[in-house]
C-alpha cells in the first residue's frame, strides 16, 4: 500500500518541481527518506506562501555521495539550469547537509512526477487535451456562442481574458493542479472545462468552468461529459468537486442540479454578482 509523504523546499526548488523542470529531489538518505517507496506520493510545500505540489514517486536511487550522485544524474533535472549546470559542484549541497550526514546516512536521490489527470482517456468519442495560448480562437467561439452565460458572467469574452484564465489560480495551488481542457470533434472545439485538483481540501476538486458550445446543447452531451470527468475523479480518489454557480442563472443552475450538484452553505457575493457553491459526493 503505498504511502504519503510532506516536504518543504524553498521558493527556487519548489517552482521547479512545479514546472516539472526539477524532475529529482536530493536528500539524505536517513530514516525519514528510508520510509519512501516507488508509487507513493509527496507533498511538497513551499516555504515562503505555503503553496503545495503533490508528485509520484517514480524512482529511487541511493547514492554513497554527492560526488557519485552528481556523476550519474543529470543536473539540469536535480534543480540547476543550462546557466549554472557547468559551475555545479557537490559541495553546493555542503550549506544543507554537512558533510559528516552525508558521510552517516548517505544520499538519496527521488524522481518524481506531477500527478496529472489522463484527461486524453475521457471519451471514446471526442478527442480530449490540454488546452493552449493556441486554442484561443476556438476557445473563444465556444464561449461567445453562450451569450446566456455571459448576461450573468462579467466581463463578456476576449482573447484576453481567456489567456488568462488559462493560468488563473486559487490561493495555495500552481499549474500543477490545474487541468484546463477541451473535448474536440475533428478540429472543432466542443466544450472545455477548467478543473482544479486538490481544491479546497487534498481530496477534493473544483470546476472552475464548464462551457459547451452553444450548437449542440440541449442533447444532453454536456451531462454525458461531466459524467465522464466525475468518474475519472473519483478513480484518482476524489471524494467530493465543488463548483461556484452564479445566481439567477436558470440554465447553469438546471444543468449542475440535473448532474447531481446540491447547494452548500458556502455562498459568497462579488462585486457584481452573487456565487452559490454546489457540490457532488463521489
Amino acid at each position: 500500500m503505498s504511502m504519503h509523504h510532506e516536504m518543504s523546499l524553498r521558493p527556487g526548488p519548489f517552482a521547479k518541481i512545479a514546472d516539472g523542470s526539477k524532475r529529482w529531489e536530493l536528500r539524505l538518505h536517513d530514516e525519514k527518506r528510508r520510509l519512501i517507496s516507488v508509487g507513493d506520493t509527496i507533498t511538497f510545500t513551499c516555504t515562503a506562501d505555503e503553496r503545495t505540489v503533490e508528485v509520484r514517486v517514480k524512482v529511487l536511487c541511493p547514492f554513497a555521495s554527492f560526488t557519485e550522485l552528481y556523476a550519474t544524474l543529470p543536473l539540469t533535472e536535480c534543480g540547476y539550469t543550462a546557466d549554472n549546470v557547468a559551475s555545479a559542484d557537490p559541495r553546493d549541497m555542503e550549506k544543507y547537509y554537512p558533510p559528516e550526514k552525508q558521510a552517516q546516512y548517505g544520499v538519496l536521490a527521488i524522481g518524481v512526477e506531477r500527478i496529472r489527470l489522463p484527461v486524453e482517456r475521457l471519451s471514446g468519442m471526442y478527442a480530449v487535451r490540454q488546452l493552449s495560448a493556441e486554442d484561443i480562437p476556438e476557445m473563444l467561439r465556444v464561449a461567445l456562442s453562450n451569450p446566456l452565460f455571459y448576461q450573468y458572467m462579467r466581463p463578456d469574452p476576449t482573447a484576453e481574458n481567456l489567456a488568462a484564465d488559462l493560468k488563473a489560480l486559487p490561493p495555495r495551488r500552481t499549474l500543477a493542479d490545474k487541468h484546463f481542457f477541451g473535448w474536440f470533434e475533428g478540429e472543432r472545439l466542443l466544450a472545455m472545462m477548467d478543473l482544479i485538483l486538490r481544491h479546497p481540501k487534498q481530496d477534493m476538486a473544483f470546476i472552475g468552468w464548464f462551457i459547451l458550445d452553444g450548437a449542440v446543447q440541449g442533447r444532453g452531451i454536456g451531462r454525458r461529459l461531466v459524467g465522464d470527468v466525475l468518474e475519472l475523479l473519483k478513480t484518482h480518489g476524489v471524494t467530493e468537486v465543488r463548483l461556484g454557480r452564479i445566481e439567477g442563472n436558470p440554465q447553469s443552475e438546471h444543468f449542475w442540479r440535473v448532474c447531481g450538484f446540491s447547494e452548500n452553505s458556502l455562498g459568497y457575493d462579488t462585486d457584481d454578482y452573487h456565487v452559490t457553491v454546489m457540490a457532488k459526493m463521489l
